[in-house]
């Protein structure tokens, strides 16, 4: 498995082709291709920036169209860097697509079994995507520091438990985000850390109660320890704080910035 540049249109994204070639449509948006002008420039997805929401929903469209969906075929949750995950299914379609006021609260993570598309944005944080072939189900989650140290990516795995599905069948693919190149943190972050993790190699000190964090091993670290196999695992491994002519940074760029979007869901079924 492994993270593809694919370009579509006016669209230039990132997508897996080993999960397509399952039935499972997964991508990751970059910021070209839109309408949005600057600070927003162009394919900013988030409606809760600041950006003009005529041209959020433009860019909405236009992602959409990516994936042959409709607005009511999609979900969005308010994201609130925590770990709570809830399954969906068809009747949550079109909440929080066009307007902020019908998202669904307080939720960073999404699985489901229906062919509705999982919606969550991001600027730094770390886009986290399930699949459970046994279940036909799928799901995503957003893993900043916070829902990394909360194992946001643990409870999505635990859902699938809770209805049969075996964590060592499960894929996941941890997506663009702030790389261990990038990320600075500082001893209050650390301690999260420390009190959740019996070990912590993804810590690099630099000395002043400075440390770099790797996000990304994090992750994987937390997946490995709740059975995923390791060859069920992809990483991009892509900076976005790194790449500014590709992606949204809030740490390189400031709270004025836009938002990629990550998604995934089960191709529609034929009739």
């Amino acid at each position: 498995m492994s993270w593809t540049w694919r370009k579509s249109g006016n669209l230039t994204f990132l997508t897996i082709p080993k999960w397509q070639a399952e039935g499972i449509n997964i991508g990751f948006s970059t910021r070209v291709g839109g309408v949005s002008r600057v600070p927003y420039d162009t394919l900013n997805l988030g409606l809760h920036v600041g950006d003009n929401p005529a041209a959020v929903l433009e860019n909405r469209k236009r992602w959409l169209d990516q994936w042959g969906v409709s607005w009511s075929e999609s979900v969005v949750g308010e994201q609130v860097h925590g770990a709570n995950v809830l399954w969906v299914d068809k009747k949550n379609g079109g909440q929080g697509v066009r307007e902020l006021r019908t998202v669904i609260p307080a939720v960073d993570g999404f699985v489901t079994q229906d062919d509705i598309g999982l919606m969550e944005f991001f600027a730094d944080c770390v886009p986290l995507f399930f699949y459970h072939p046994d279940l036909k189900a799928v799901g995503i989650a957003h893993a900043g520091w916070k829902g990394t140290a909360q194992k946001i990516g643990q409870r999505v795995l635990e859902l699938f438990e809770e209805v049969g599905g075996r964590t060592e069948d499960a894929w996941v693919a941890i997506g663009p985000s702030i790389g261990p190149c990038c990320y600075l943190v500082d001893e209050p972050v650390v301690n999260q850390f420390r009190e959740q993790f019996a070990e912590t190699p993804f810590l690099q000190s630099q000395g002043n109660g400075q440390y770099l964090l790797d996000l990304w091993e994090a992750n994987r670290i937390l997946l490995l320890e709740k059975g995923v196999c390791s060859k069920n695992i992809d990483v991009a491994a892509i900076c976005t704080a790194d790449n500014p002519e590709w992606f949204f940074s809030h740490r390189r760029d400031g709270a004025r910035t836009g938002r990629m979007a990550g998604w995934i869901n089960l191709y529609k079924a034929k009739s």
